[in-house]
């Protein structure tokens, strides 16, 4: 099962993406904020993390860097006006949306790549 991290501010839509990802098949852990996330991720280490512009303050470059000191998964960014942003390496980017069904076809297809990768790893 793929682990993702969601961080969200706004509880009804952290509520919103732990009930939909959950019955997608993912297991789901949901931080308020880039602190509580790096506290969870010391503990319990997860294969993606999603969170949008307006939840994480500063400049991605900034925060990205500070994630990749404990997180070496996926970083799936979510927002409107990302597209400038997919040259942070090892960020992906992706409009969001109310209809979570193309972040679920999105975190699917992480899935099959991840699951690919590590069964490549262990021939």
């Amino acid at each position: 099962m793929m682990r993702v991290m969601i961080i969200e501010g706004n509880p009804s839509l952290a509520r919103l993406y732990r009930e939909e990802l959950e019955e997608a098949g993912f297991g789901v852990w949901v931080s308020r904020d880039l602190r509580g996330a790096l506290e969870t991720l010391r503990r319990s280490p997860v294969d993606v993390l999603v969170t949008d512009l307006d939840t994480v303050p500063g400049r991605p470059e900034s925060w990205v860097a500070a994630l990749r000191q404990i997180h070496d998964g996926e970083v799936l960014l979510l927002g409107r006006g990302t597209r400038g942003l997919g040259r942070i390496k090892e960020l992906r980017v992706m409009e969001k949306s109310s209809d979570l069904s193309s972040l679920v076809t999105t975190l699917r297809g992480m899935a099959s790549s991840l699951l690919w990768s590590r069964a490549a790893g262990s021939c």
